[in-house]
């Protein structure tokens, strides 16, 4: 099995994604409509699956998660988590010592407002709740008032749980040239430039910003300052040094690295909610 890691990612971008589904699952609901949760112990586990009939709420606890869909792909770490809307193909792979914390709801009592996937940081409120909704087994989810209540509470609290900005994802690239130029990403992180990128697919430096527009979303500076960051975050969530981490990720100091990491997130790093432990067990 291949590494779980940002640049494992970025290369997994450049591969087009094929629909599947494995015989064995971790993450399938056992039983279709019930709603209800489940501690999983998924280290270095794949899966794979054409759609399910439950959405799934995904908490990653410890280890991290990789989820690839058909626009890219999530690298998901400790403390955050993940919204799979029902019915959504996907594969996905962990690392090891991952545990993941399982929410199934009913598609039909839960309204998604974003197309596919979204990741978040977990705050306390969803964490609390995911861990009350552990203690029930799918059969006393089925007959309990009180387990009907929370999920219904977490189904209605998704909209703002999931109000953020797109995180912690990359988009697949389409051609091959623009493969190459993800390639040359993943190999030269934090030294890569523009006109490497460039050279590295074959293209002039205008068809490469435009590339990107068009099969990426988003302007090549956007594209690796988000690889950037989530190679960031994957270290501080180690627990690197920022001093450190900002130089493997392309900053010349720790203020310039801070500076980028506060646009990106709102805070600075040593604020990062998902990462001070208070958002786990």
């Amino acid at each position: 099995m291949q590494s779980v890691t940002t640049l494992q990612r970025l290369v997994r971008t450049t591969a087009p994604f094929v629909p599947a589904a494995t015989a064995t699952r971790l993450l399938a609901s056992p039983r279709s409509g019930v709603e209800h949760a489940a501690e999983i112990a998924a280290d270095q586990w794949e899966e794979a699956s054409l759609g399910d009939a439950m959405h799934k709420l995904v908490q990653v606890r410890s280890g991290v998660l990789d989820l690839e869909g058909a626009s890219g792909g999530w690298l998901i770490l400790p403390g955050h988590m993940v919204f799979i809307p029902a019915e959504r193909a996907f594969s996905l792979r962990t690392g090891r010592g991952t545990r993941l914390a399982l929410v199934h709801l009913d598609p039909a009592r839960t309204t998604w407002h974003h197309h596919g996937c979204w990741v978040t940081a977990a705050t306390p409120l969803a964490a609390q709740l995911i861990g009350r909704a552990l203690g029930w087994t799918p059969e006393e989810a089925a007959a309990s008032p009180l387990a009907a209540s929370l999920f219904r509470t977490l189904a209605l609290l998704c909209a703002e749980l999931f109000a953020n900005p797109r995180l912690l994802w990359l988009p697949s690239a389409q051609s091959a040239e623009m493969r190459q130029a993800v390639r040359y990403v993943s190999c030269n992180l934090a030294s890569a430039s523009a006109s490497g990128a460039a050279d590295a697919a074959g293209l002039s430096l205008r068809t490469l910003q435009r590339r990107c527009l068009d099969e990426l979303g988003m302007s090549w500076r956007a594209f690796l300052r988000e690889a950037r960051m989530m190679r960031a975050l994957e270290l501080m969530a180690q627990g690197g040094h920022v001093g450190a981490i900002a130089n493997m990720v392309g900053f010349d100091s720790v203020s310039a690295f801070t500076v980028a990491f506060s646009k990106r997130f709102g805070m600075p790093p040593s604020a990062y909610p998902a990462l001070d432990g208070n958002c786990g067990r």
